[in-house]
């Protein structure tokens, strides 16, 4: 089912209808999995959207009958970040969860479920939580031209390490080149923030499809790097996809496909395409053409390389919508002007202490602050009344 705006209630606040759900610790438990995904899945979207529309109300229908919300529990897996923002109760055959709107105090300027911007970080294809992708993207727009991934370590062991990981790069290099490997032969370097071995399953296409958005994403984030399906990632030995089950033809043209509908945002002016090369090494044995390897060769990505579209939500012209890769990123990126050429001019309200629906309020110097002007016009000291006469 798809959120929709309910208008037909008591609530002054925008109302989302979810559907039927089912509620409690153990009775969710005890339904289908991809039934609790699904739902657990629209919950959030909601959530996600009020917290970045000024708030409001979800509604959802108890399916589940004798349920009772104090002796039950709720049993929805709620990310902790968004818990302080919710109030719940139980009317009658009715979950009412009551949504507050997000506080960008926290330091992120709306909820996001999921960014989908990936990185590597050793030897792991790892998601960007929202600071993360801030961050990278506030790099992004400062330099797009030496961006290095931070450590700790001391100059003398990232010297080592950087050369380290030199062979590594330089020895996949050679390996991507190759035009014939042997089943089971054991490859002299392991993965690396360069290289990821991953091992094809049953369905071939699904497991690119799976795999390689997520795996691009971080390459083209990071320094670029290879992508060796068909390698054990354990054991660094060549398997490969057995000849029958491969169509090589069909494979590229879907690995064409998936590369090219990956969302990009750029805030370059030349706005290149995402850089890659796909080869096919022949996996023999005994002599015989067994399989294949499949190779991909990512190049470092000027911008921002998204494995699909954020995940964030909102309210808007009356239903709930996801947020478009560019309105995500700008909305993420939004910040307060430069009024460094504007002298007289002060900074009354940041977007760093207000709601995403807030804007920047700039007034003059001279004029008096909105808190004064508060104090002046509304005098109502916490518990008192006043009347001005």
């Amino acid at each position: 089912m798809s959120l929709r705006i309910d208008s037909d209630t008591n609530f002054p606040e925008c109302v989302v209808d979810a559907g039927k759900v089912t509620l409690g610790t153990r009775q969710r438990q005890e339904i289908d999995p991809r039934l609790r995904e699904k739902q657990n899945k629209i919950i959030l979207q909601a959530v996600c959207a009020l917290l970045n529309s000024g708030g409001g109300v979800i509604k959802a229908e108890i399916e589940n009958k004798g349920y009772n919300y104090e002796s039950h529990g709720v049993g929805l897996d709620v990310p902790p970040i968004f818990r302080s923002y919710l109030d719940a109760m139980q009317k009658e055959n009715y979950f009412l969860m009551f949504v507050k709107s997000w506080n960008t105090e926290a330091g992120m300027p709306l909820a996001t479920l999921c960014s989908n911007l990936y990185h590597r970080q050793r030897t792991s294809t790892d998601i960007m939580d929202s600071q993360e992708a801030l961050a990278f993207l506030k790099r992004r727009t400062q330099t797009r031209t030496n961006i290095n991934v931070s450590n700790s370590l001391s100059p003398q062991a990232a010297q080592g390490s950087l050369q380290h990981e030199g062979n590594i790069n330089a020895s996949a290099a050679t390996l991507f080149d190759r035009k014939r490997l042997q089943y089971l032969e054991k490859l002299s370097f392991p993965e690396s923030a360069h290289v990821e071995f991953v091992m094809f399953s049953t369905d071939v296409s699904h497991c690119v499809k799976d795999r390689l958005p997520k795996c691009v994403s971080a390459f083209a984030n990071t320094e670029g790097g290879y992508v060796f399906f068909g390698v054990h990632d354990a054991t660094c030995q060549v398997i490969g996809c057995e000849k029958k089950k491969i169509d090589l033809t069909s494979l590229r043209t879907s690995i064409d496909s998936c590369i090219k509908k990956l969302p990009v945002h750029h805030f370059c002016a030349q706005r290149p395409e995402i850089q890659y090369v796909v080869n096919f090494l022949e996996v023999h044995d005994e002599g015989a053409l067994r399989g294949y390897v499949c190779a991909i060769k990512v190049e470092r990505f000027c911008c921002a390389v998204f494995a699909k579209v954020p995940s964030s939500w909102q309210v808007k012209d009356n239903r709930v919508r996801q947020l478009l890769t560019r309105e995500w990123t700008a909305w993420m990126m939004k910040a307060d002007p430069d009024l460094s050429r504007c002298p007289e001019m002060v900074l009354a309200l940041s977007l760093s202490s207000a709601t995403p629906l807030s804007n920047t309020v700039c007034i003059h110097k001279n004029l008096e602050c909105l808190k004064e002007q508060q104090k002046r016009y509304f005098p109502v000291a916490a518990r008192k009344r006043s009347v001005r006469q």
